[in-house]
């Protein structure tokens, strides 16, 4: 496997997370939950000043990109932040491109 080879194939596992924070709001929302505290759809819109249903909205596309997981307590569903499964493929594809740039760097 060729180097750019890898840098696709680890630009396919990623591309779920950067979709999905592509999106201020989605990024408003992460940085929420990033304080260490679970958060349920009623205290995120609270906190974000967003309506109900654009929160859950949101985290539908959140949790779709395996981004945030939802914990149900009762009638509660409530969230935290995952990022596990990119880290991996987000430090090989830093290095992937860092390789590239070298690369480039020495033709010039």
């Amino acid at each position: 496997m060729t180097l750019y080879s890898r840098e696709c194939e680890l630009f396919e596992q990623v591309l779920p997370l950067f979709n999905a924070m592509g999106d201020a709001t989605r990024q408003q929302i992460v940085r929420q939950l990033g304080v260490g505290v679970r958060l349920s759809v009623a205290e995120l819109t609270e906190l974000t000043q967003l309506s109900r249903p654009a929160v859950s909205h949101h985290l539908k596309i959140l949790r779709e990109a395996g981004i945030v997981q939802e914990q149900k307590e009762g009638r509660k569903r409530y969230y935290t932040p995952v990022f596990s499964r990119y880290i991996k493929p987000l430090r090989e594809l830093i290095d992937c491109v860092e390789k590239i740039e070298q690369d480039l760097d020495k033709n010039k």
